[in-house]
């Protein structure tokens, strides 16, 4: 029998869609419409056998796709709106030589001051245009209908390519925070570690300096004192030994339900819930330390190379004398797979080895999974094995 543990979805949480855009960042929405919007007038002008039309509808083409890369190759905003501006030149001296392909032209005019033009400037110029090309085609071909299609497609056009372009500016500033969370909370725990071990072993190695110097110095002189000397730094050695394993046990040992807060405590600000199934079954000390071990190691992966992930799932099965937990979630593996079992994975496969576990990690086709089975007695402890982990 399991009982869930599901916590509540954060109240924060990062669209997949963000990620994968993000992957793209660059003017592939905008480029995307220019073939689509050219093709028709440049298959009519070679049917109509119009060459420098043609020609003209191809300088233009280029002179888009300049200005709508240019503000992704160079920071300078006045560049890529003084090439904006060529290419308004470039369409009013078009539509003023053959007065036509405004259904065509327009959008991707809408297109290309949403991409080149500063976003505080760019929606005006969108809706300038549309205004400005629904009212010519209107007059022009006294078509309401025309015109109406025109400014929606002008609009949408534009309108779409801006959202595009903020969609991709936020998804790379949120990629930027991940990466600054992961850095920040590993060099905090680096610095909790040293900082205990170093308020530790401080006092205790300086007395032990201080003391080899002694039995240094009285080696030949006084034995006796010397030995003397030697039998303090091994008492003062014994009891050094015995804090850092108890520092370092406190480090390890935590159980499996405290490391499933603390990686609730550690995934919440990156908006990913953690989904937990745990047996009502006891577990011994020593398997639940374990266990506690494995979810934070599991945690730090997807800390560190998760990508887009909004759940960690984290399930135990205790079934006769063995243990089986599995830990995965739905992000896309950044560099952990590039290059196999980092040094935890590994220190992680150790450790598991030594009880005569079995580990196994790797990535599939919707996250990561690690996963490990591992002997386990009878529970030893007077209170329930595992305290809720979440109401």
């Amino acid at each position: 029998m399991q009982r869930d543990a599901t916590s509540v979805m954060p109240h924060q949480q990062r669209a997949l869609g963000l990620e994968r855009i993000a992957r793209w960042p660059g003017a592939w929405f905008a480029i995307l419409w220019l073939p689509i919007l050219l093709a028709g007038p440049v298959v009519e002008a070679a049917l109509d056998a119009d060459w420098l039309r043609g020609l003209a509808l191809l300088a233009f083409g280029g002179a888009f796709a300049v200005t709508v890369q240019l503000p992704f190759r160079d920071r300078r905003r006045w560049l890529a709106e003084l090439a904006f501006a060529i290419v308004v030149v470039l369409f009013v001296a078009y539509f003023a030589i053959w007065q036509r392909d405004s259904a065509f032209l327009h959008p991707l005019m809408s297109i290309g001051a949403a991409v080149a033009v500063r976003p505080r400037v760019a929606l005006g110029i969108v809706v300038g245009l549309t205004i400005s090309g629904a009212s010519a085609l209107g007059i022009e071909r006294g078509s309401l209908e025309d015109a109406m299609l025109l400014a929606f497609a002008t609009l949408m056009a534009g309108v779409a390519s801006f959202l595009v372009q903020q969609l991709i500016e936020l998804a790379r500033r949120l990629r930027a925070a991940q990466r600054r969370l992961a850095q920040t909370a590993v060099a905090e725990e680096r610095q909790r570690f040293s900082r205990d071990l170093h308020d530790l072993l401080g006092h205790t190695l300086s007395v032990i300096v201080v003391k080899a110097e002694a039995v240094r110095r009285l080696a030949e002189r006084e034995p006796r004192a010397a030995a003397e000397h030697a039998a303090e730094i091994e008492t003062v050695g014994r009891h050094a030994l015995a804090e850092v394993r108890q520092v370092v046990s406190g480090y390890r040992a935590a159980g499996l339900a405290d490391a499933i807060e603390t990686a609730r405590s550690a995934l919440a600000p990156r908006g990913i819930s953690v989904r937990a199934r745990l047996p009502e079954a006891e577990l011994d000390d020593e398997t639940d330390a374990l266990l506690g071990w494995i979810v934070r190691e599991g945690t730090t992966n997807v800390l560190r190379h998760a990508r887009a992930a909004t759940t960690c799932r984290v399930q135990v099965t205790a079934r006769g004398e063995t243990v089986r937990i599995e830990i995965r979630d739905d992000g896309r593996a950044g560099a952990l797979d590039s290059r196999g079992d980092g040094s935890g994975i590994a220190g992680l496969r150790e450790r598991i080895d030594r009880v005569g576990g079995v580990l196994t990690a790797g990535p599939t086709p919707d996250g990561y999974r690690l996963a490990a089975t591992v002997p386990a007695r009878p529970g030893e402890r007077g209170g329930p094995a595992h305290p809720e982990a979440a109401s």
